[in-house]
């Protein structure tokens, strides 16, 4: 009789384990996919953002290549059919990686978001380097030229400078803070998921 009772408890007892192990499963599942979730929506808001910013830049770069008084000079000419092409190409750009992000469910398919997470990755590494390589130091020269063809002052100059080392800080700032560590976040709890996944 006791060695019955025994055997009910312990079941009851095995069967309770199982429970919270699996209600355990179910709460980390939700806090990863919350966190997951957090890092996804900043960066879809920061490629948001940088969607607008290039859109801004095609007015301003009409605005430079018609300007009355600046249109003599060929570099501003110049700098404006730059900033125009590259607005476009960063608004594409911008479309690209944002099509991406929003495929990414965590609710769904473990391998589709790490496909997609992936894919972002890759793309941001190339805009890091084009950025770096090409974009901003083709950017900066033909405004240095500009400078240049204007006669600016000493001031002006100095004002030019700061200004770029700010562009610059501040890009590489939106990749260390942002674009990066969100990035692996996704990365590290797509892969607890995947784990959850395959030993449930």
């Amino acid at each position: 009789m006791e060695l019955d009772e025994l055997k009910t408890t312990w079941t009851a007892l095995e069967q309770q384990l199982k429970k919270n192990e699996t209600l355990n499963k179910q709460i980390l599942l939700e806090m990863l996919r919350g966190k997951s979730n957090k890092s996804l929506n900043k960066l879809r808001n920061h490629d948001f953002t940088s969607i607008i910013i290039w859109l801004l830049f095609i007015p301003f770069g009409i605005w430079l290549y018609t300007n009355h008084v600046l249109m003599h000079y060929i570099s501003v000419k110049i700098l404006a059919i730059v900033l125009v092409m590259n607005s476009a190409v960063g608004i594409i750009w911008g479309y690209d990686k944002l099509k991406y992000l929003m495929k990414i469910d965590f609710s769904k398919n473990v391998k589709d978001n790490m496909f997609g997470v992936n894919k972002y990755d890759v793309m941001i590494k190339q805009e890091k380097v084009v950025g770096y390589c090409v974009l901003m130091p083709m950017v900066y020269f033909l405004i240095s030229y500009c400078y240049y063809e204007f006669n600016a002052d000493i001031s002006s100059w100095t004002f030019l400078i700061v200004c770029m080392i700010v562009g610059v800080v501040l890009t590489f700032w939106s990749y260390k803070k942002i674009y990066d560590p969100n990035i692996q976040s996704i990365k590290k709890s797509l892969d607890e998921l995947k784990e959850l996944v395959e030993e449930a």
